[in-house]
């Protein structure tokens, strides 16, 4: 009966080492999130940051969240910047028709509500782009509006050099 009760004893605890074991090696394979491989990270040049940098320091001051950057949104206003920049055009429909509702879609985002803010500039200074993008959004009362509601929680923002030397600036807001 002793030895029985050795045998027992051994058993069980071999069987909590092991569990214990396996628990260990689950927790050493739990990795971090990774972001999805399929969509770039969207780095930001420092003077579309400090547009960024600008809006949410506006927003503040107005009693708004700030807003988070979105990779997939960004890459669907650097195309929509770019186009511009190519053909010459501020419209929020891009010159083959397709409007930001279509580019968040094709950029597999999901939302509640969607606007955009555009601007075309003559690209004499560069460093103050970010101010003058600001100061053009504020002065005008729908991108004012869209800049500052409060509804909105995610943003992009891109800058795209012309041929002539002018930039366009696509930001693109959205909840």
């Amino acid at each position: 009966m002793a030895r029985r009760h050795r045998l027992l004893r051994f058993s069980v605890a071999i069987g909590v080492v092991l569990f214990v074991a396996s628990i260990a090696t689950r927790v050493r394979h739990v990795a971090p999130p990774q972001p999805d491989p399929a969509v770039p990270q969207a780095q930001l040049n420092p003077i579309e940051a400090r547009i960024v940098e600008l809006i949410n320091t506006a927003r503040m001051q107005a009693g708004a969240a700030p807003l988070a950057l979105s990779d997939r949104l960004t890459l669907a206003a650097r195309a929509h910047a770019q186009d511009m920049a190519e053909h010459g055009y501020v419209a929020h429909d891009s010159a083959d028709g397709d409007t930001p509702v279509d580019r968040a879609r094709a950029a597999g985002l999901d939302y509640d509500e969607i606007a955009e803010n555009l601007l075309s500039d003559p690209g004499h200074d560069l460093d103050s782009l970010p101010q003058r993008a600001l100061t053009t959004w504020l002065a005008s009362p729908t991108s004012r509006i869209n800049l500052l509601a409060p509804q909105f929680r995610t943003t992009a923002v891109a800058i795209a050099h012309a041929a002539d030397g002018s930039y366009y600036v696509t930001l693109d807001l959205m909840r």
